[in-house]
């Protein structure tokens, strides 16, 4: 009977009693006595990318407050999210002492982007209320979006000028859209399409330091247990 480790499936010889592969220890049971009948030998099996939720849920949350805030007052969607991928997994595997990789490292980082990004959302929303309620910075809130809006609607037409006569239509559906963009209405999509967009960076960055910090952690694994 080939016997195999209960955590990384990967074969053992006899007698092992922690996996050279993935050092975990090995549990079974024996007969105690040659008289008594020979008892099955007893071995746990997992998934060796299986995620234990548990801990990575915990440490994503652990690890998403701080990334998150500095997201947020640095208006940065890859540089912390990536350092908090790194640290999601080196926590995750120091909680567990289990094994990590690039998929259980992706994840992990997926969770901890989007703990990271409702974090910074959140953020972000209460330093925009206190900046314009609080501090009474509204009014110029406000001609920024407009210089902002209006200095892309211009360069639309621009390229619009550019590329010769267009249909009645397009020139409706760009004069509504423009006064849209202009308004109260059109600046809370812009501030939500920029949260949106920001979110999704962020679970990507973090989902991909995540994954390669997994990798780096399984190949230093492998390099220590064959020293």
């Amino acid at each position: 009977m080939e016997l195999l480790c209960h955590r990384c499936g990967n074969p053992l010889h006899e007698g092992d009693g922690f996996c050279p592969h993935c050092g975990a220890q090995q549990l079974r049971v024996e007969a105690a006595d040659s008289s008594v009948q020979q008892q099955p030998e007893i071995r746990f099996r997992g998934d060796p990318h299986a995620v234990q939720w548990r801990a990575a849920i915990v440490v994503s949350l652990l690890v998403a407050i701080p990334v998150g805030l500095l997201s947020a007052l640095t208006r940065s969607s890859s540089l912390f999210p990536i350092g908090g991928g790194f640290a999601a997994i080196a926590l995750y595997r120091r909680r567990t002492a289990g094994f990590t990789d690039g998929r259980i490292g992706w994840r992990v980082g997926a969770l901890l982007g989007a703990a990271s990004a409702f974090m910074a959302s959140a953020a972000w929303s209460v330093q925009m209320l206190i900046e314009r309620y609080a501090l009474h910075k509204g009014p110029a809130m406000d001609r920024l979006f407009q210089a902002a809006a209006q200095e892309q609607i211009d360069y639309w037409v621009r390229q619009s000028a550019q590329q010769g006569p267009q249909p009645p239509e397009v020139i409706h559906a760009f004069r509504t859209f423009s006064t849209f963009l202009l308004s109260a209405d059109g600046h809370a999509a812009s501030q939500l399409t920029t949260v949106v967009i920001m979110s999704l960076a962020m679970v990507l960055f973090a989902a991909t330091g995540g994954a390669i910090a997994g990798r780096i952690l399984a190949m230093r694994a492998r390099v220590q247990r064959s020293l």
